[in-house]
């Protein structure tokens, strides 16, 4: 790349790919190809995906990112990624391949963008495994990512869900007018951002703010090349399979210069070429500015501008022979990868490879579900984000009634702020051991979201908190009377969708009665404690949380167990302990990050201070004076209390107190007893079932953050 610098520090981990012209099959002129010295870990990657989605989802039965001629997608695509990672990340490119063959066809994907990234919420598959399995592995995948590296594992995940919230709800049945409005959708659903970020996450690389605005403008016409070549050679096989459909329309560049200038096929592939070749020059010229005006002294920049430009020929490369464009050399492709990989300089994953190799020339044709983890060659679309138009049998239940506007207005208001998701994650977890089918599974989470709602709305009033999830409390806006009669509307609801649920034993009523008043039983304390100012043992707070936090945890818990199939053995799995723990747990942290300014966005600055409550830290610190009123930290607490508030200096020096007392860092320490339990309840769980449940790992991990 004669237009940027060499970066020799980035290319050490590749190789120069020689070739005898100056472009690829008439694309990326004067782009130099690179090949990645670690292929064998790509390989290892994409093997270990397709053992996992054949273990926790079904059948493979499509080729994915796999090359043995021009090189894996991920060898050549992102020669830049450091060794460690290049496992991790081509993991991710297969199941990127896996999820374009398979979900899309089967489900509707609907991302949660409010669930403060604790999981990636599918729901709408057909078949519990497809449901379960699926988030099995990317609970799998987003544990590794942020085990690694959670800066850039953050970055990778926005993309992502900014890719769904966009495409989405494209109808791509609609005619694109023109090449902008095309290229536009496309860049996006071929997953060209995401992949970007794939690429820093290999990387180890973050721009700042400032850089990633500077350097927008730049990389743009590189997505639209990377997106419309593929469309280039991906036709062929797209366009054999819309041969055989009853789609009216296609979603490729090819066929829409077919439509709009009435040419045949390769007349409109050498249009597509030529458009191409426009955006790769057009990337190049703009890198050159680039490097020679504002980004000259940003080495930074310009290495990951070099980095982005290899994606373009390792992308072309790639395609000349993958078996995903080109399905009759699948059998000869297994035969090299198997012979490629028991020869990998990585001894450490000899057997599980070999045992997987074994199977790799199996027939493309075959479905069956004996199909080969390397077989099948359809769907060639690299982009990861299309979601299936197809309803799902079962809709979530709804709030809403013309009938009822009044009564449902603060309901539907408190429902419609941010929401981190954790009780569906939970649901979502749980249901890894239990296997309910979905109609009883999106009834679960209908019930979560409707009995939290109203927990919340009664809670905000009981404790007179002026904000929820950054916003005014629902009462603020509706008034205490209005807020409280929808909350109770809303459980109301809940009792009623509880009746709906498919309950063989005739347990679901008895146990939402009784769970509901261990909640309310719970909050009781929690409001005689703050409105009376009288400070708890430690003992009567966790025994409130037990009650209180952990009440709608249990409930949930419960109504599956009830309701899990009886011939799966699973009823009698020690969950309920570590459902108390997890309650224990997510209440004291909340403590404890209300006492940190972090919180102070959401909530209010040290807002627990504000409403009187004894929380966790401050029982503690109490304890550790004796409890005797006259002491400093009671006398501040009186002083907020008589005020219905406290001011900032004050708050500050309660912190200081509680810090110095040790509180905190009793707090800290008993967050690291109480996690470990987890684990290790988790374990038992895990141990006793045979099956790890990465999807509840997750979602501890985002909580321990």
């Amino acid at each position: 790349m004669q237009w940027i610098a060499p970066c020799p520090e980035e290319d050490q981990f590749s190789v120069l790919v020689p070739r005898d012209t100056s472009d690829l099959h008439g694309f990326c002129h004067g782009y130099p190809l690179r090949r990645h010295k670690s292929e064998h870990k790509a390989n290892e990657g994409s093997l270990q995906l397709r053992a996992d989605w054949e273990k926790y989802v079904g059948p493979i039965e499509r080729w994915g990112s796999c090359n043995p001629w021009e090189g894996h997608f991920g060898a050549v695509v992102l020669p830049c990624c450091r060794p460690e990672r290049m496992a991790i990340v081509n993991y991710i490119f297969e199941y990127a391949f896996m999820y374009d063959n398979v979900v899309e066809s089967a489900a509707k994907s609907t991302i949660n963008a409010h669930a403060d990234d604790i999981a990636l919420d599918e729901t709408e598959y057909r078949t519990v495994r497809s449901v379960t399995g699926t988030k099995q592995v990317q609970s799998k995948m987003l544990l590794e990512l942020f085990a690694i590296d959670p800066t850039c594992a953050q970055v990778v995940l926005d993309s992502w869900k900014t890719m769904i919230n966009t495409t989405a709800t494209k109808d791509k049945t609609c005619a694109f007018r023109d090449w902008e409005e095309y290229v536009d959708y496309r860049i996006i659903d071929t997953g060209a951002p995401f992949v970007d970020m794939l690429m820093r996450f290999g990387m180890g690389f973050v721009l700042t703010p400032e850089e990633q605005s500077s350097i927008e403008p730049v990389v743009r016409p590189c997505y639209a090349a990377l997106g419309l070549a593929n469309d280039y050679f991906s036709f062929d096989v797209e366009w054999e399979e819309f041969q055989h459909a009853e789609e009216t329309t296609m979603t490729n560049a090819v066929w829409l210069c077919m439509h709009w200038h009435g040419v045949d096929v390769s007349a409109a592939k050498e249009m597509v070429r030529q458009v191409t070749n426009n955006f790769e020059r057009e990337f190049q010229q703009r890198v050159a500015e680039y490097v020679a005006g504002h980004g000259r002294e940003n080495r930074r920049g310009q290495v990951y501008l070099r980095a982005l430009g290899y994606q373009i020929p390792g992308n072309v490369a790639w395609s000349l022979r993958c078996p995903r464009y080109h399905p009759h050399l699948v059998k000869e492709a297994g035969r090299l990868l198997e012979e490629n990989m028991t020869t990998a300089p990585d001894e450490g994953y000899e057997s599980h490879v070999q045992e997987h190799a074994k199977r790799l020339s199996v027939s493309e044709e075959s479905e069956s579900s004996d199909s080969s983890v390397w077989s099948g060659a359809n769907s060639p679309r690299s982009s990861i984000s299309s979601a299936s138009e197809e309803e799902g049998e079962v809709e979530e239940v709804k709030l809403g009634s013309e009938v009822f506007p009044h009564l449902l207005s603060p309901a539907e208001y408190i429902a419609a702020l941010p929401s981190k998701g954790v009780r569906e994650a939970f649901i979502d977890a749980l249901n890894v051991w239990l296997m309910l089918p979905d109609r009883q599974v999106t009834l679960l989470k209908s019930i979560a979201k409707t009995l939290h709602n109203a927990s919340l709305m009664l809670d905000d009033i009981e404790d007179s908190s002026p904000l929820r999830r950054g916003q005014p409390a629902t009462h603020t806006v509706y008034g205490v009377g209005p807020t409280i009669n929808s909350a109770n509307y809303l459980l109301l609801q809940a009792l009623d969708e509880v009746r709906g649920l498919e309950d063989p034993g005739g347990q679901c009523l008895d146990i939402y009665i009784e769970e509901m008043r261990n909640l309310f039983n719970g909050q009781s304390y929690d409001v005689y404690w703050t409105r009376e100012a009288v400070c708890p043992s430690e003992a009567e707070y966790m025994e409130m949380i037990r009650q209180k936090t952990g009440g709608l945890f249990r409930l949930l818990a419960r109504l599956m167990i009830a309701t899990a199939p009886a011939q799966r053995n699973r009823r009698d799995i020690p969950l309920l302990p570590l459902i108390d723990q997890l309650g224990e747990y997510f209440q004291i942290r909340d403590d404890y990050k209300n006492l940190t300014e972090e919180y102070t966005e959401q909530k209010g600055f040290c807002e627990d201070l504000d409403e009187g409550k004894f929380s966790f830290p401050l029982i503690h610190a109490l304890r550790a004076q004796g409890q005797e009123k006259d002491n400093q930290l009671w006398k501040m607490l009186e002083q907020g209390r008589a005020a219905g508030t406290m001011d900032v200096a004050m708050k500050r020096a309660v912190l200081d107190i509680l810090q110095e007392s040790g509180s905190m860092e009793y707090t800290r320490k008993t967050l690291q007893s109480i996690i470990g339990e987890i684990h290790g309840g988790m374990g038992q769980v895990e141990r006793q079932t045979g099956c790890v449940n990465w999807v509840l790992r997750l979602l501890v991990m985002r909580l321990e953050d």
